[in-house]
């Protein structure tokens, strides 16, 4: 089992991944949700009527795609790169030239490890915070300066050092939200099921959302979220400061989890996602469920009869000539296994999932960029635009 879900790894082996898309019981899936509320279980979909949204090839020539950063001093698009590099998009490719960012003498890059994270620090002078594997496949976060126009890779500072247990499940974005603050999402820690129940035990940064406090004059880092298996990707949605994850199942659910703004405050107890005692709505026998928290369902949900493997998205806000106008004001995301493509409301109110007609295979990120078109990565390290 461990091995099979190893090969559900975001950058694993594209045909084993692509063998393990079909799994899950969805009749075992549907029994055991009987006893939580009907928006609880999985989400009712309905096909796309009034649009065909279409992705377009515009991009090739990355390394595997971990992660989509809009810079927002420059504007520009930044392409995080599993090996331990992050690039400039640049017309149909890569900038020439050195990479802005480059690690990879530090990072370890193998299976579901490697350069997972960047993100631009407000204030000056300019820095970026990454999260990365390190030699040892153990999570570091550091904060670099930019000088020159790139990363000064001797100016890292650690700020979050987490001992990883086994190679899967290291989570994956970075996010600054509207409050300044840095938000970190960390996976359990591995193997299959959550063998030390780490996403449930608060003594443990494991399967949580962090908070790292930037503005203050001591910062740390604060769990607001607790109970994810493999949060893969995280944007913060910038009308509202919502923080929308994608978390990565096990074999039957994967779900989109919401923690709104109004949870983010450095006040009040943190959400409770469920996991391990629950794979979305469906209930995970012999695991323990800590109730310091509230049990929060996720927004969205499906089964493996329609993939494997969550890909957060990004919720689309910005208007322009080159923003699909079907996605406006809707968070939009898909699946590694599938390829499929899904948006709801970003109202975040449980909805129905609306299938997009768009197919991206092997997604691995998505981003809005300041011109308002939307872009979809991939593990092959191609970038696609959904139109």
């Amino acid at each position: 089992m461990v091995a099979r879900r190893a090969s559900l790894a975001i950058l694993a082996a594209t045909a084993a991944v692509g063998a393990a898309g079909c799994g899950g019981d969805d009749g075992a899936a549907d029994a055991a949700t009987s006893h939580v509320p009907v928006d609880a279980r999985p989400s009712r979909q309905v096909a796309a009527t009034t649009h065909a949204l279409r992705a377009r090839p515009i991009a090739r020539g990355f390394a595997p795609i971990t992660g989509l950063v809009v810079d927002p001093a420059s504007r520009r698009t930044l392409v995080v790169e599993q090996r331990g590099t992050a690039r400039w998009l640049v017309g149909d490719g890569p900038a020439a030239g050195a990479p802005f960012l480059d690690l990879r003498s530090v990072v370890r890059s193998e299976g579901e490890q490697g350069l997972l994270g960047v993100a631009f620090l407000p204030g000056t002078p300019r820095r970026v915070a990454v999260h990365h594997s390190d030699a040892d496949g153990d999570t570091r976060v550091a904060i670099y300066r930019i000088r020159g126009g790139r990363v000064d890779a001797a100016s890292g500072r650690t700020i979050l050092a987490v001992e990883q247990p086994y190679a899967n499940h290291n989570g994956g974005a970075l996010a600054v939200g509207r409050d300044g603050r840095l938000y970190l999402g960390l996976g359990d820690g591995g193997s299959a099921y959550d063998p030390r129940q780490n996403a449930q035990d608060l003594t443990s940064r494991l399967g949580k959302i962090l908070r790292y406090d930037l503005p203050a004059r001591r910062p740390a880092w604060r769990i607001v979220a607790y109970g994810l298996r493999n949060p893969w990707q995280t944007t913060v949605d910038p009308a509202t400061g919502d923080l929308w994850i994608g978390d990565v199942g096990q074999d039957a659910v994967e779900e989109v989890d919401r923690l709104p703004a109004a949870r983010l405050r450095p006040t009040g107890k943190p959400v409770n996602f469920g996991w391990a005692a629950y794979e979305g709505a469906r209930r995970q026998h012999g695991k323990d469920l800590d109730r310091t928290g509230p049990l929060t369902w996720p927004v969205a949900s499906y089964t493996h009869r329609d993939g494997c493997s969550v890909t957060g998205g990004v919720v689309v806000r910005r208007a322009g000539s080159r923003t699909p106008a079907a996605l406006r004001d809707r968070y939009v995301f898909g699946d590694f296994c599938s390829g499929k493509v899904w948006s709801v409301p970003a109202a975040g109110r449980k909805r129905a999932m609306r299938r997009e007609a768009a197919t991206v295979a092997r997604q691995t990120a998505y981003v809005q960029e300041a011109s308002g078109r939307v872009l979809v990565a991939t593990s092959n390290g191609t970038i696609a635009t959904l139109r």
